[in-house]
């Protein structure tokens, strides 16, 4: 439950209000890369530039929590090394 109410919830209320933006923002806009342009509607650019920093933010994550691991399977052979006894 806890993990819905702080991962689901707030990723519902940031969809309804992309579609709420989407709805009323129907005006397209130039988009300039380095090597060309792009018309698309605030919402599509909008959703792009979300979704992007959502797949950044858990490429983050992902990246902390492999490190954690090697960092806790690391400990892990520390300790059972120095509970074995010496023979």
């Amino acid at each position: 439950m806890l993990r819905f109410i702080f991962i689901g919830l707030p990723l519902l209320l940031m969809f309804l209000l992309a579609v709420a933006f989407g709805a009323l923002n129907k005006h397209a806009i130039s988009f300039n890369f380095i090597i060309g342009e792009i018309t698309l509607p605030v919402a599509v650019l909008t959703g792009l530039f979300i979704g992007l920093g959502f797949l950044l933010g858990l490429a983050a994550m992902a990246a902390k929590q492999v490190a954690l691991r090697n960092e806790n399977r690391k400990l892990r052979k520390q300790v059972t090394q120095r509970e074995q006894p010496n023979a």
